[in-house]
């Protein structure tokens, strides 16, 4: 569902709000419950900030968006 939100508003936010609200998703996602068991979905997160990467023009927030899924992906 998040898809659709960035995709709706992509044009009208800049690549800096795209990236802190990204950002901020992947620091403190949603979880859901699976078989019982209570699993983030950080990773949906990081998948959508990694295509998200090549759209943006401003190289301040490329950068900052790289570091928190480099973050993230080494944990």
């Amino acid at each position: 569902m998040q898809v659709v939100i960035l995709d709706e508003m992509e044009e009208k936010i800049t690549d800096m709000g795209i990236v802190l609200r990204l950002i901020s998703h992947i620091e403190n996602p949603c979880s859901v419950e699976v078989e019982g068991e209570k699993r983030d979905i950080r990773d949906f997160y990081l998948k959508l900030a990694e295509k998200q990467i090549p759209k943006l023009e401003n190289p301040y927030a490329k950068e900052m968006l790289n570091e928190a899924i480099n973050k993230y992906r080494k944990d």
